[in-house]
């Protein structure tokens, strides 16, 4: 046990090809591997991931220190996700049985769910009706999601709807929410008829 914790604490040095030149960084093991796992998550390769993070950090910056600290934060971002996934078996399914579009957003504004109505309806709109449910992307103003988190109530905003090249805004009726005894912060959305 203690053999292993000696090996995650040290630091293990990596040269990757970043735009062209190479580049060296030195990171312990555990966010080489939150690294890798945020690559595979996204969809996109360590180098990619590695060169995201430092696009808005100064040169003359300490570039492993913001590669640790971009680990970190998404890997809460991660953990808070699958904590909201998790926790959305107790509303889900209401939201699935709701006849009108419905959706879920994390505090900061990210789409954890989409119901199928609210899918039809931007499938209705596509060119392509076989794109599925995830490339749904849902935009309301920080203010709304934030008043409805604060007053537990109903909050009225205008959303954008995007799917690909495809956009649309509608009214929709939020309410905050906040799933299990780990107070995850949930706004959940129903489109106003009309």
């Amino acid at each position: 046990m203690k053999e292993r914790a000696a090996r995650q604490g040290d630091a293990k040095f990596r040269v990757l090809r970043l735009d062209g030149s190479r580049k060296a960084f030195r990171l312990e093991t555990p966010f080489w591997e939150a690294l890798e796992v945020i690559a595979r998550e996204r969809g996109t390769t360590l180098e990619d991931e590695v060169r995201a993070k430092l696009d808005n950090v100064p040169d003359n910056a300490n570039h492993s220190s913001a590669l640790r600290v971009g680990a970190i934060e998404d890997m809460i971002e991660f953990w808070r996700l699958a904590e909201s996934r998790a926790a959305r078996l107790q509303w889900a399914h209401v939201l699935e049985a709701s006849p009108s579009p419905a959706f879920a957003l994390t505090e900061s504004g990210r789409l954890i769910y989409a119901n199928s109505a609210l899918v039809k309806a931007v499938r209705g709109h596509r060119l392509a009706p076989d794109d599925g449910p995830t490339d749904i992307a849902v935009e309301l103003p920080a203010q709304a999601l934030g008043e409805a988190l604060r007053s537990g109530g109903q909050v009225l905003a205008t959303a954008l709807f995007r799917s690909g090249a495809f956009r649309f805004s509608a009214r929709a009726r939020l309410a905050g929410h906040v799933d299990g005894a780990d107070a995850n912060p949930v706004v959940i959305g129903f489109l106003e008829a009309g």
